[in-house]
C-alpha cells in the first residue's frame, strides 16, 4: 500500500475519471495557466523534465514541445488517466514523452537526474508534503529546479465559488473540512507552503499569487457544464446524493451567474493561482 492510497482510489473512481470525460473543457480552460507556468520555468530545449500529477497528459505534451532535444516524464497515481495520457501523446506524435504510474511521494527517482520539475495543479495532494518535496528534490540534478502552480482559495476563484454556492443553495452546505488537507486548494496559503518547502531543505524558494483567466470552450453553457461536473459543486452533489434534476438546476444557476464573464461569445473567468519555485 502506498502513502497516498486515498488519492489513488479517488483518481480511479467515477469522480476522478470525470477529468477524462471533461478533458477538452478543462484543458482549454486552463491553457493560459499552463503557458504561464511553463514560461516561468524558463525551459531549455535540451531539458529532462518531470511532470508531477500529469493527469491525462496536456501539461506533459506541452512541455515536450518546448524540449525538442530533451524528454519529459509524466507521473500520475491513476492508471486510467495515464492510459489516456499515453494515447494522447501517441496521437500528438510526442516521441520524447514517457509516463510512469507512481506515488511521487515515495517513488525512487534517484537515477533520473531531472533538470526541471513542473506541475499544473498536481502538488497539493500529498499526505506528507515535506516527505514528497524531499523525495522529488532527490530526483533533480544539482542545478535542478521546481516550478509548479496550485489554486489559490475558492473565494478568489469564481470557477469554484459560483458552482459551490449554487450547489449549496440547492442542496445544503458543503461539509466542513480541513483547508490544509490534501486537495485542489490545499496550497492556497503561500506562507504555509513556503514553510513546508523550507522544512524539506530546498533552496531559493519563491512564491507569488498570479491573476489568470480561465477560458473554457462552448460559451457560457459549456463553462457552466464543466465547472458543475468537477470541483466543489460535484462534491456537494455527491454528499447529498443529488439527483439528475438537482444537477441540472445547479448547472442552470451556474450558467446564469457565468453570463457576467461572457466575452463576445467566449468566456473569460477571472482566477488566482499560486506559483511556487525552488532549487534543489
Amino acid at each position: 500500500m502506498h502513502a497516498n492510497k486515498a488519492q489513488s482510489d479517488y483518481w480511479t473512481s467515477p469522480a476522478g475519471l470525470k477529468w477524462i470525460e471533461h478533458e477538452h473543457a478543462l484543458d482549454t480552460a486552463m491553457a493560459g495557466m499552463l503557458d504561464m507556468m511553463l514560461d516561468a520555468a524558463g525551459i531549455n530545449s535540451t531539458d529532462h523534465v518531470i511532470d508531477i500529477g500529469c493527469g491525462t497528459g496536456a501539461s506533459t505534451i506541452e512541455a515536450a514541445w518546448r524540449v525538442p532535444d530533451g524528454r519529459v516524464l509524466g507521473v500520475d497515481i491513476s492508471d486510467p488517466l495515464l492510459n489516456r495520457a499515453t494515447n494522447r501523446a501517441e496521437v500528438a506524435g510526442a516521441g520524447n514523452v514517457s509516463f510512469v504510474l507512481a506515488d511521487a511521494q515515495t517513488y525512487e527517482f534517484s537515477d533520473q537526474a531531472f533538470d526541471l520539475l513542473v506541475s499544473r495543479l498536481g502538488m497539493s495532494f500529498f499526505s506528507d508534503t515535506v516527505a514528497a518535496f524531499q523525495n522529488l528534490a532527490r530526483a533533480l540534478n544539482d542545478r535542478g529546479k521546481m516550478v509548479f502552480v496550485c489554486w489559490a482559495s475558492i473565494a478568489q476563484n469564481p470557477w469554484f465559488s459560483i458552482p459551490k454556492y449554487a450547489a449549496e443553495a440547492k442542496l445544503g452546505p458543503q461539509p466542513k473540512g480541513d483547508p490544509d488537507a490534501p486537495g485542489p486548494t490545499a496550497f492556497q496559503d503561500c506562507d504555509r507552503v513556503v514553510d513546508l518547502m523550507a522544512r524539506a531543505d530546498v533552496s531559493n524558494i519563491e512564491a507569488c499569487s498570479v491573476d489568470i483567466a480561465l477560458t473554457p470552450p462552448g460559451g457560457v453553457a459549456g463553462a457552466a457544464r464543466a465547472a458543475s461536473k468537477v470541483g466543489p459543486a460535484a462534491r456537494v452533489i455527491k454528499a447529498y446524493s443529488g439527483t439528475k434534476a438537482d444537477e441540472a438546476a445547479i448547472e442552470d444557476a451556474v450558467r446564469l451567474a457565468f453570463e457576467e464573464f461572457d466575452d463576445a461569445g467566449g468566456v473569460r473567468i477571472p482566477g488566482v493561482v499560486n506559483l511556487f519555485t525552488c532549487s534543489r
